[in-house]
């Protein structure tokens, strides 16, 4: 299974077991190859360095060409956004356009009405401007959202938080990402 799972993976690398492990899990959980969704949200708690980001990018592109999803928002610290980028540059081997939200408050929500519509498309914003921007990012209406560094949403009275639960309720699949 490993093999085939292998070759499920729309990466450009020789993923680890543990990654396709990984990969396999949430792929499973979302009823990708068997069209039996077992969840909308799950996590995967890996230790940092381990390869999450590769993961995810291969679970969003494998959910892409299953036709399962054809926007991601990718919600995580500001200090790593540009991380995304780099890996999914690095790393994808499927279509897609990435958008990383910059600027003052109109300007990400300028950013927003002006999406490239090529292949996957990816939205990348950090929490403290996620929930600032929830009614534009519920207007984008995800159909994966990625909560990279999610103990960031532990406190559910904070606005982060209650942002990131009404953006995450939105959307049809949910995965969680620590390390």
């Amino acid at each position: 299974m490993s093999e085939n799972i292998e070759l499920m993976m729309p990466i450009k690398a020789m993923p680890y077991d543990h990654q396709k492990r990984a990969f396999a899990f949430a792929c499973d959980k979302f009823g990708v190859f068997d069209e039996r969704l077992k969840s909308r949200g799950t996590a995967l708690l890996m230790e940092m360095g381990t390869g999450k980001t590769i993961v995810n990018i291969a679970v969003a592109g494998c959910m892409y060409q299953y036709g399962k999803v054809n926007r991601v928002l990718v919600v995580a610290p500001l200090s790593i956004l540009g991380v995304w980028q780099e890996e999914f540059e690095k790393f994808a081997d499927f279509p897609y356009s990435l958008t990383i939200l910059k600027g003052t408050s109109a300007k990400k929500k300028e950013q927003l009405t002006k999406l490239s519509d090529e292949g996957l498309q990816v939205v990348v914003v950090n929490y403290e401007s996620a929930w600032r921007l929830e009614k534009e990012l519920l207007a984008y209406n995800a159909d994966l959202v990625i909560a990279d560094e999610a103990h960031k949403l532990k406190e559910n009275r904070t606005s982060q938080s209650k942002g990131m639960h009404h953006i995450g309720d939105k959307a049809k699949y949910k995965l969680l990402l620590m390390g």
